[in-house]
C-alpha cells in the first residue's frame, strides 16, 4: 500500500491519494457438505476399527483409488493429491481525493475509487476414482470492477448566530458496478490425465456471464449545536439505481437524529456537577433506508444453450419477474443514553432502538402448475427489537506502568415476523431432507420444523410426554413434522480486556452467545455409522432399555417398557430415518462461550529507531478462534452453517471444522 498527501496553493488545495494492491492465492479450499469431496465428512464416517494410515499409499497396482468402501467419499490422501483446486484473486484498490478550502468555513471536495478484482479458478481430479474414471477439468475467470466518483460541498461555522453552531453538506455520487465471468468444464476427460477443455469426450460445459449496474445518488445533511449541549442533525439521500425500472428507480430516505449533553448544560448554567459524574448524554434518532436488488430481475428473457447433439436451445427461468417492484425501505428508531463516572474511568453507552424491513423483495413460491416456481414480489414486515449495552473501565491506569482497561458489551434482539404476503402465512429459508428454517408470521425469525420422536399426547395419562416405543422397544417418528425451536439467539455477550506496560500490550476477547437451536446432521451421520461416542456407552455397545412406554394391544393402555434392544437397531432407527435422523434427536442448544481474539504487541523505543526516519515501529502475533470453552455440540462448532449465504442458520451437515489463524504484523510510520 502506497499513500501520499501534499498540500499546495498556500495551503488552500489537498490531494490524497492511496493505491493498494493485494495478491490471494488458495489452493485446495475445503469442500463442504455432505458430498464425495469433504475430507471432513468421509474421515467423520470412517469406522473406528479401521485406520486410515491403512490408506495412505492411495492408489492399488492398477493405479485405483483405495478406500475402506467404494462408491461413496473419496480417499482424502487421494483427494488430498488428486483431486485439487485453487483459485488466484489480483485486487487493486484507488483512491483520490482533491480537496480546495475556499474559506475557514466552506470547502469543496471532489473524490474518485476503484475496486478491481479478477480471479482465476482451476480445477482437476485425476483418473481411478469413484466419481470420475478418467478425470475432470475445469476452469474459470471472473471479473469485478466498482468504481465511485463523488463531490461534495461543506459549510461549517461554530458560531453562526450566537451560540448556534452547525454544519451543512451537499454532494452527490456515481456508482458504477461490472462483473462478468466465464467458465468451462470437461468431464469426463477422453484422454485420462490430459488437462484440456479440448480433451472433454462430450461437449465441455460452458458458461458465460456479464452485468452491469449503476446507482446514482445525491444527498446532504444539516448539523445544528447550542453551546455545545443540544445537538440536531439531518441528512437525505436519494438514489436511482439501474437494477428497477424507470417508473421505480427513485428512492428516498431521511434520518433525524439528536442528542442533549446535560452535563454540559448543568456546567454552563454554574451548576456544581456531582463528584463522581463527568459526562452525561441523552440521543435519539430516525432513520430510513433504502436498499434496491441485484440487476436482470425485471423481465423474463431466454437463455442459449446447446443440447447433447449440439443444436441450439433456448430456455426461459423459473422465477417471475415484475418490472412494477420497489426498492425496499427499512425505518429504525433508536434511543440511547450515555453517561461516564469518576473522571471517565467508568462508563456506560446503552441504547434501545426497533426497526421494521418492509417492501422486501422476495421470492415468493407459486403452484408448479404456473409454469414457474416463484415470483419476486414487495412484501413482508420483518421487526427487531432489542437492547444494548457497553460498559467500560480503566481498572489500573498509570502513563509510565501497568494499564488495564476492560469493555463489556451486552445485546438482546428479537426479530420477528409481523407480515409476509397476503394469504401467506410462511416462506422457506432454507431445509433438506425432514428439516426446514421458516419464517412464518408472529412468530421469530428462523422457526426450525422437522421430525420428532412419536410420545403420547393425553394430558390425563401418567405417561404424558414419553415415547412411545415399538413391541420390540425401539422409538417411533412422529408422521407429523411440528416446530422444535428457533435459530435465534436470546442474546450474545463480548468481554474484552486490553493491557499494557512499558512497550507491551495484550488484549483477548471472549465472545459468548446464549439460546438458539441448531441441527447437526454430521453428528446425525456419525450416529447412523457408528462413529459417535454417543453409540458407545460405558465403553461397550450393550443393548440397551429404551425409556419410554409401550401399547398393550389387549388392553388398549400404555405400559413401561421392559424390552431391551440393540444400539445397532436404536441408532437405525433414530439416526437412519430420512436420511438425517430424526431432528428432535439431534437438536442442540446453540450456546457457546468462546476465546474469540488474543492479540500480542511491542512498541519498539524510539532510541532504536534513531537515525532511520522511522517515527515508530511495532511488531505483534495475534490468533483466531482460539478456543471454544463451553458448547453443547460434541466435537462441533455451533457456529458451523450449512446453508452459507442465506438466512437458514439453524442447522448443519458435514461443514468443515472452522479455523483457527495466527498472524504475524509489522507496523512502521514514517
Amino acid at each position: 500500500m502506497a499513500r501520499t498527501v501534499s498540500k499546495f496553493g498556500d495551503d488552500k488545495w489537498t490531494l490524497d491519494t492511496k493505491v493498494q494492491y493485494i495478491n490471494s492465492t488458495a489452493l485446495n479450499r475445503p469442500q463442504g457438505g455432505s458430498n464425495t469431496s469433504n475430507n471432513f465428512y468421509a474421515l467423520s464416517l470412517l469406522p473406528t476399527s479401521i485406520d486410515v494410515r491403512d490408506f495412505k499409499n492411495r492408489t492399488d497396482n492398477n493405479g485405483i483409488m483405495t478406500w475402506w468402501r467404494l462408491g461413496s467419499e473419496l480417499n482424502p490422501y487421494w483427494a488430498s493429491k488428486y483431486n485439487l483446486n485453487q483459485d488466484i484473486r489480483d485486487r487493486l484498490l484507488l483512491n483520490a481525493s482533491l480537496k480546495y478550502q475556499f474559506t475557514s468555513w466552506l470547502n469543496a471536495e471532489l473524490k474518485g475509487g476503484a475496486d478491481t478484482y479478477t480471479t482465476n479458478t482451476e480445477s482437476k481430479t485425476y483418473a481411478g476414482s469413484n466419481t470420475t474414471t478418467t478425470g475432470s477439468y475445469g476452469i474459470g475467470k471472473s471479473t469485478f470492477t466498482e468504481t465511485n466518483y463523488s463531490g461534495l460541498l461543506t459549510a461549517k461555522k461554530d458560531n453562526l448566530f450566537g451560540k448556534l453552531g452547525g454544519v451543512a453538506t451537499f454532494g452527490g455520487n456515481l456508482m458504477n458496478r461490472q462483473s462478468a465471468s466465464l467458465s468451462a468444464s470437461a468431464n469426463p476427460l477422453q484422454v485420462p490425465n490430459l488437462f484440456s477443455v479440448n480433451n472433454s469426450s462430450t461437449n465441455p460445459s460452458v458458461s458465460q456471464s456479464q452485468s452491469r449496474k449503476d446507482i446514482y445518488s445525491v444527498y446532504g445533511s444539516l448539523g445544528l449545536n447550542y453551546d455545545g449541549y443540544l445537538f440536531v442533525d439531518g441528512t437525505f439521500r436519494n438514489d436511482w439505481s439501474s437494477a428497477l425500472s424507470a417508473a421505480t428507480r427513485s428512492y428516498f430516505y431521511p434520518s433525524l437524529s439528536g442528542s442533549f449533553v446535560f452535563t454540559e448544560l448543568m456546567s454552563r448554567s454554574g451548576s456544581t456537577l456531582p463528584s463522581w459524574l463527568t459526562y452525561g448524554k441523552i440521543r435519539g434518532s430516525f432513520a430510513s433506508v433504502g436498499n434496491d436488488m441485484d440487476p436482470y430481475q425485471l423481465y423474463n428473457t431466454y437463455t442459449i444453450g446447446k443440447d447433447p447433439l449440439g443444436n441450439t436451445t433456448a430456455g426461459r427461468g423459473d422465477v417471475l419477474y415484475d418490472a412494477n417492484v420497489r426498492s425496499e425501505q427499512i425505518k429504525s428508531y433508536e434511543a440511547g443514553l450515555e453517561m461516564r463516572f469518576f473522571n471517565s474511568r467508568v462508563g456506560f453507552d446503552a441504547a434501545v432502538y426497533k426497526s421494521n424491513a418492509t417492501n422486501q423483495l422476495i421470492n415468493l413460491p407459486l403452484d408448479n402448475l404456473s409454469g414457474y416456481s416463484s415470483k419476486i414480489i414487495n412484501a413482508g414486515n420483518i421487526q427487531n427489537k432489542g437492547f444494548e449495552l457497553m460498559v467500560d473501565g480503566k481498572i489500573f491506569q498509570n502513563p509510565e506502568g501497568f494499564n488495564w482497561t476492560t469493555m463489556l458489551n451486552f445485546s438482546i434482539n428479537r426479530n420477528k415476523i409481523v407480515s409476509i404476503a397476503p394469504d401467506v402465512n410462511t416462506y422457506g429459508l432454507g431445509g433438506f431432507d425432514d428439516i426446514s428454517i421458516v419464517a412464518e408470521t408472529g412468530k421469530l425469525y428462523g422457526e426450525i420444523y422437522g421430525s420428532r420422536f412419536l410420545r403420547v399426547k393425553d394430558a390425563s395419562s401418567p405417561y404424558n410426554g414419553q415415547m412411545i416405543l415399538t413391541s420390540t422397544g425401539l422409538p417411533q417418528t412422529d408422521p407429523d413434522n411440528a416446530r422444535l425451536g428457533n435459530q435465534q439467539a436470546s442474546s450474545l455477550l463480548g468481554f474484552t480486556n486490553s493491557f499494557a506496560y512499558k512497550g507491551f500490550d495484550l488484549s483477548f476477547l471472549i465472545d459468548a452467545r446464549f439460546g438458539g437451536q441448531i441441527f447437526s446432521g454430521t453428528i446425525a451421520n456419525m450416529e447412523q455409522y457408528g462413529t459417535s461416542n454417543k453409540t458407545v456407552v460405558g465403553g461397550a455397545r450393550a443393548d440397551m432399555l429404551v425409556d419410554g412406554v409401550v401399547l398393550n394391544t389387549t388392553t388398549n393402555q400404555y405400559e413401561k417398557n421392559t424390552t431391551k434392544t440393540s444400539v445397532q437397531n436404536y441408532w437405525t432407527v433414530v439416526a437412519g430415518h430420512s436420511n438425517i435422523g430424526i431432528t428432535e434427536a439431534n437438536l442442540y442448544d446453540a450456546s457457546n462461550v468462546r476465546i474469540r481474539n488474543v492479540q500480542l504487541g511491542y512498541n519498539l523505543p524510539k532510541k532504536f529507531l534513531a537515525g532511520t526516519g522511522i517515527q515508530r515501529a511495532k511488531i505483534g502475533v495475534s490468533a483466531n478462534n482460539v478456543w471454544l470453552i463451553s458448547s453443547h455440540m460434541n466435537g462441533m462448532d455451533p457456529e458451523s452453517v450449512y446453508a452459507t449465504g442465506t438466512n437458514a442458520t439453524g442447522f448443519e451437515s458435514g461443514s468443515t471444522p472452522t479455523t483457527r489463524t495466527f498472524l504475524f504484523n509489522l507496523t512502521i510510520g514514517f
